[in-house]
């Protein structure tokens, strides 16, 4: 009876040391910015023949935070995860709303890229819209 429950107690704690370390290796993917990674620095939009407006659904990015249809954000911090096409960045800011600038709210947005001029963005993987990067003006 003791070498069975020695065993038991044996194979649990094996197989607690193997899960926990198979979710530290998955963490560790992760890597942890202050700001927004330069590749996404610019003007998008969510079609080209929009780039040269003021269209509201543009987004301006640049290293500290964005700009977009509702809300100016700052960083807080940026979350690098490895996908299976590429990085997938998740921003963590602090924003205030455009129409009333007294309400600030922290929120999260994903951004996949797709290349150097194509982007998806959203708050969460059902909320993603594509964007194209728009030409640098001077």
């Amino acid at each position: 009876m003791a070498k069975r429950l020695i065993s038991t107690i044996r194979t649990a704690v094996i197989a607690t040391a193997i899960i926990g370390s198979g979710t530290c290796a998955a963490w560790a993917g992760d890597v942890r910015h202050p700001y927004i990674p330069q590749t996404a620095w610019g003007t998008w939009a969510v079609k080209p023949d929009l780039c040269g407006s003021n269209d509201p659904s543009n987004l301006y990015i640049k290293e500290g935070g964005a700009v977009g249809p509702e809300s100016a954000c700052a960083v807080e911090y940026v979350v690098e995860t490895a996908g299976a096409k590429g990085p997938i960045y998740s921003a963590h800011m602090w924003c205030t709303d455009k129409d009333d600038p007294s309400k600030k709210s922290s929120k999260t947005f994903l951004s996949i890229p797709h290349g150097d001029d194509s982007m998806s963005v959203g708050t969460d993987f059902n909320d993603l819209k594509t964007y194209v990067r728009c030409p640098a003006t001077r």
